[in-house]
């Protein structure tokens, strides 16, 4: 007769020890994949943020006449990540980043982005949520923020003969950046000349 040999023998404490290891590690795998998914989509979403921030503040001037379009170029920034970023500021430029206030087509200033009224006032002519589009820098956050985060809103216009053997024309460049980071997150750049758009008697391109 077959005897049927029998153990009570489990795992010893190397086996025990081995299996713990492998499976810290995996549950270390785990919770680094939610990590960087979570830091990935936080970033998409401040992207994304200031991609619509930045779409806004464009569309504020595609919905200005041609002589409007400019800056409050006394209170533009001369330091800080402004003028730093010489992609879109180059240095040396008078005044700072080459931002010009608004003219009209005979290259007059004859406009205004502080008054807040009379024929000579881009706010004669622009009004959307409180916001003035001649602001060269302004800061988005609190309740203005649609994530409640904080924004740093840039604008650049530059004026002149931009491409050689053109009429003159207005580029407008707007930057948002990160408001802890001051990383750019987006960028948006048009280019208008006077045929884009002009307010009733102005000068012909």
């Amino acid at each position: 007769m077959l005897e049927r040999v029998q153990t009570e023998d489990g795992f010893g404490l190397i086996e025990l020890l081995i299996a713990m290891v492998i499976l810290q590690i995996a549950l270390l795998a785990i919770v680094g994949a939610f990590g960087a998914g979570s830091a990935a989509l936080g970033h998409a979403a401040k992207t994304t943020t200031a991609s619509a921030l930045a779409d806004q503040q464009m569309e504020l001037y595609r919905a200005m006449p041609y002589d409007a379009i400019g800056l409050d170029t006394a209170g533009a920034p001369t330091s800080g990540m402004y003028v730093a970023d010489t992609a879109v500021c180059p240095t040396g430029q008078t005044p700072v980043c080459g931002n010009s206030g608004p003219v009209n087509n005979t290259n007059t200033s004859t406009w205004s982005c502080t008054a807040s009224s009379g024929s000579t006032s881009v706010s004669t002519y622009f009004t959307a949520n409180n916001i003035n589009p001649c602001l060269a820098h302004r800061t988005v956050s609190g309740a203005t923020s649609p994530d409640s985060r904080t924004y740093y809103v840039d604008t650049y216009v530059q004026y002149g003969t931009l491409v050689s053997g053109t009429r003159p024309s207005k580029q407008v460049t707007v930057v948002v950046r990160d408001g802890v980071t001051t990383n750019r997150l987006a960028i948006v750049v048009s280019t208008f000349d006077c045929s884009t758009g002009n307010a009733f008697n102005a000068a012909p391109c």
